[in-house]
């Protein structure tokens, strides 16, 4: 592969305001002229990164996206502020034990007013004509259907405002979402994100995970919330490990395969955002923290690995992934 064409195809992880972490990281890339994307796979926050990036990307090329991603993250502040006084409460220190009671609540307890922040936040900022065009960085976003339990993949032309809403339904706040008749929540208890469609059918290519949940966290959760915050991150860590599986096993066939992570937790000086409580933050301030982070992630990786782009890949995804978590070995 020439440097001047190198392409990065992107995995995008779902983690709620850590999404902002993976705005940092597109905001960084999205600096190298030279760098260009190709398949984009996304749940749930990365679902709406992605969504962000390809409509900016198709609507005004590289300053486009960087406008659109800051546009999501800004929306997404002023619809956090909004449902924090209405909605939940709780989050104040006074209320700590509703904040523990709020996960095991169904959503009509949770959000009695129905109120759909993310629909107004993704009609802002997504064209779904745009994203339904198969050309440059086709998207692809995942869902769980509720009555199956089985994990769809949304390709580019069965994309609609409901496939992306579905992808970040996290079902303890939000009323599942209703695609093509079937009901579904948040795609990150599938895979997070879904990466067969990022190297199906390749032979020569590079994809790169934006990483926002840790695969090993040493501290052990007490409350209620940081337990079902656990349990989540072990459904979608289960649910990578398999995607990665697949890739692994097309690597040993394709080994012009590349594989690399920018992630949360790779640096040291990241090391108070990777509190799970920050995933449901919603403020400006906090959303503006973490796209420093990844900015910076981000550029350090550069400095570190982008000649490696194209040629070799930086992670072992074996002993990263599969060897941790196979029982039998």
């Amino acid at each position: 592969m020439r440097m001047s064409s190198l392409r990065l195809h992107l995995g995008l992880q779902g983690g709620g305001a850590h999404g902002a972490f993976t705005w940092g990281v597109l905001d960084r890339l999205l600096d190298e002229n030279d760098l260009h994307f190709g398949r984009i796979s996304g749940t749930s926050a990365g679902a709406l990164n992605g969504a962000a990036l390809v409509t900016g990307l198709r609507q005004g090329g590289r300053q486009g996206a960087k406008e659109n991603l800051a546009r999501l993250w800004t929306r997404a502040a002023e619809v956090g502020m909004l449902g924090t006084a209405l909605l939940i409460p709780a989050r104040k220190p006074s209320f700590g034990i509703w904040d523990d009671l709020h996960p095991v609540l169904p959503p009509a307890l949770a959000n009695p007013l129905g109120i759909e922040p993310l629909r107004y936040v993704v009609q802002s900022v997504v064209d779904i004509p745009l994203l339904r065009r198969e050309t440059d960085y086709p998207l692809h976003v995942n869902a769980v259907n509720v009555r199956t339990g089985a994990m769809r993949v949304f390709g580019p032309a069965e994309l609609s405002i409901d496939a992306i809403l579905a992808s970040a339904c996290a079902p303890q706040l939000f009323s599942a979402i209703d695609v093509d008749g079937d009901i579904y929540w948040d795609g990150s208890y599938g895979a997070n994100p879904a990466i067969r469609p990022l190297h199906a059918g390749q032979r020569d290519a590079d994809l790169l995970l934006i990483e926002l949940t840790p695969p090993v966290r040493s501290d052990t959760p007490w409350s209620a919330k940081n337990v079902l915050n656990r349990i989540n991150e072990i459904a979608s860590l289960t649910g990578l490990v398999r995607e990665l599986h697949g890739l692994h096993a097309d690597q040993q066939a394709s080994p012009g395969l590349r594989f690399h992570v920018v992630g949360l937790a790779d640096r040291e000086d990241n090391a108070a955002l990777l509190d799970p409580s920050l995933k449901r933050g919603a403020d400006h301030l906090l959303f503006e923290t973490l796209r420093a982070a990844g900015h910076q992630t981000c550029d350090a990786w550069l400095q570190a690995h982008r000649s490696d782009i194209g040629r070799r890949s930086t992670v072992d995804i074996d002993a990263r992934y599969l060897a941790p978590f196979d029982p039998y070995r």
